[in-house]
């Protein structure tokens, strides 16, 4: 006999979960574009603009060590540190020694699978984030949810025709 008591083993929302707020792992995108802490800035500009990203995480060793903002890389082109140039971007060397090291930001925002959408949402807006990595137990990334995933999954709950 286990000691959860019933009324907690039959909850409704572990039960039959609200379709308008799902688990995150139904809403997040099955990819994670990351960068190491080794990659240079002007190379992270192009991985944010390529995915439409504002903030990206910083991996070692697929364990997640922090995040870059964008504003960042702006500071650091309006300082004259980097220049970003080009779309022969793959093929050329990097144009600066600035590395995401450099302009790291501690503690990624990281959820588990199971969280509850409203839950992650709120924790974003709250930690005025706009990237969520979501994780497994073991906090090995999965996915990834930003402002363009929450409104792809509030387009999907209008009614049919609501945006025609």
């Amino acid at each position: 006999m286990t000691e959860t008591p019933v009324i907690a083993s039959i909850d409704p929302d572990r039960l039959a979960p609200d379709a308008a707020d799902p688990s995150v792992s139904a809403v997040m995108r099955d990819e994670v574009v990351f960068c190491l802490p080794s990659t240079p800035i002007d190379a992270i500009a192009k991985l944010m603009a390529d995915n439409v990203l504002s903030e990206i995480v910083v991996l070692l060793d697929r364990r997640p060590v922090g995040y870059v903002r964008q504003e960042e890389i702006i500071d650091r082109l309006v300082d004259g540190d980097v220049a970003i140039a080009g779309s022969d971007f793959a093929v050329r060397p990097p144009t600066t020694d600035v590395l995401a090291r450099d302009v790291l930001r501690p503690q990624p925002l990281l959820v588990d699978e199971n969280q509850r959408l409203s839950e992650v949402i709120a924790l974003m807006a709250q930690q005025q984030r706009r990237l969520a990595i979501v994780t497994h137990d073991d906090e090995t990334p999965v996915g990834m949810v930003t402002p363009r995933e929450v409104a792809g999954h509030a387009v999907s709950l209008a009614p049919e025709g609501a945006y025609a």
